[in-house]
């Protein structure tokens, strides 16, 4: 059983890192919705070379393979305003993380090669 003390102490803390996790998970990438179909290509797409597949399917499909979380796979209005920042700020991001995606897009072992081949896939969908 939990003491009322330790639940007092805990409760500001735990409200804290809830609120903190609202505020940073993946968030909508724009206003424009993509419809069902837009959706559902963007979780059947796969790069077209089996490696750098993947990589995407374990590292990236789970949040731009799926409506609302982050810019989707193919979906333009999402990546044009990205894309305008051009490759290299897209690089640095993905490198370091931004806003809810977390360093490096959970691909550790991608080099900065394979994170650019990604960056133009989920951009294009191509």
């Amino acid at each position: 059983m939990i003491s009322l003390s330790l639940l007092r102490r805990a409760t500001p803390w735990c409200l804290a890192v809830t609120a903190w996790a609202g505020l940073t998970g993946c968030q909508p990438a724009a206003s424009v919705t993509p419809s069902d179909t837009e959706v559902l290509a963007a979780e059947t797409r796969r790069p077209a070379d089996a490696a750098l597949a993947a990589k995407y399917e374990r590292s990236c499909l789970s949040c731009h393979g799926v409506r609302g979380s982050a810019p989707l796979t193919g979906y333009a209005p999402h990546w044009t305003p990205r894309l305008a920042q051009g490759m290299p700020t897209l690089l640095a991001h993905t490198r370091e993380g931004l806003r809810g995606m977390p360093a490096m897009g959970l691909c550790h072992d991608c080099s900065d090669d394979e994170l650019r081949a990604l960056i133009t896939f989920m951009s294009t969908g191509q």
